[in-house]
């Protein structure tokens, strides 16, 4: 058999599809556990909602592959509720691109602008998928503390006292998974001010705006 590449190596199932078979065996077995592993919505979409994809369902020329960057529309009404919530003029043509989700945003980033050997600074707590992706293309986790006394923010004082002349990338994720710390203006403009600094990429992972 052909030899696996070398990133399967430090591949490993997803945390949370592992938590959620260990729930479900736990179920299996009569108890009654209540799943906070994962945030997937519970709530019906509007009946608007409902009516218009049963509708676009009859319509033959959507059942082709569609574009690769989405359609234009969607595109348009992301940067319109992007204006409308952050006061942020975004071009629908070259500064938005539909997802499958944070997952592939965030090894698409990371792909385009990491080397493996390089450092990523990942924030502990934080959500799993960094380290995983950061791991997949052979790059390095430099992990940053976030402690409940600083109010799940980082220290960058801390930071700065670090070599981070390997760091590319920095991700940071507010409102905060697990804690749901949230960040005000000044605690962005610091973080900035520190990317600038350092010369590394801010990437802020967004997904509950």
């Amino acid at each position: 058999m052909i030899k696996t590449a070398e990133r399967l190596q430090t591949a490993s199932e997803y945390y949370f599809s592992k938590k959620l078979d260990e729930v479900r065996k736990l179920n299996s077995q009569g108890l009654d556990v209540i799943n906070l592993g994962i945030g997937s919505p519970d709530l019906a979409p509007s009946e608007e909602t409902l009516k218009a994809t049963a509708e676009g369902l009859q319509d033959k020329k959507n059942h082709g592959y569609s574009p690769y960057r989405s359609s234009p529309a969607l595109r348009k009404a992301m940067a319109a509720w992007y204006g409308k919530t952050f006061n942020v003029t975004l071009n629908p043509e070259s500064e938005v691109l539909p997802l499958l989700g944070s997952k592939e945003g965030i090894l698409y980033t990371a792909l385009a602008f990491v080397n493996p050997g390089d450092r990523i600074l990942i924030p502990d707590p934080g959500y799993p998928a960094y380290r995983s992706v950061t791991e997949m293309i052979g790059a390095i986790p430099e992990f940053f503390n976030l402690t409940a006394e600083n109010k799940w923010l980082p220290n960058l004082n801390e930071l700065r006292h670090k070599d981070l002349s390997r760091c590319k990338l920095m991700f940071v994720n507010y409102p905060h998974m697990p804690s749901g710390a949230s960040a005000d203006r000044r605690v962005f403009n610091e973080l900035v001010a520190f990317a600038q600094e350092k010369n590394v990429l801010l990437c802020h992972d967004n997904p509950y705006s």
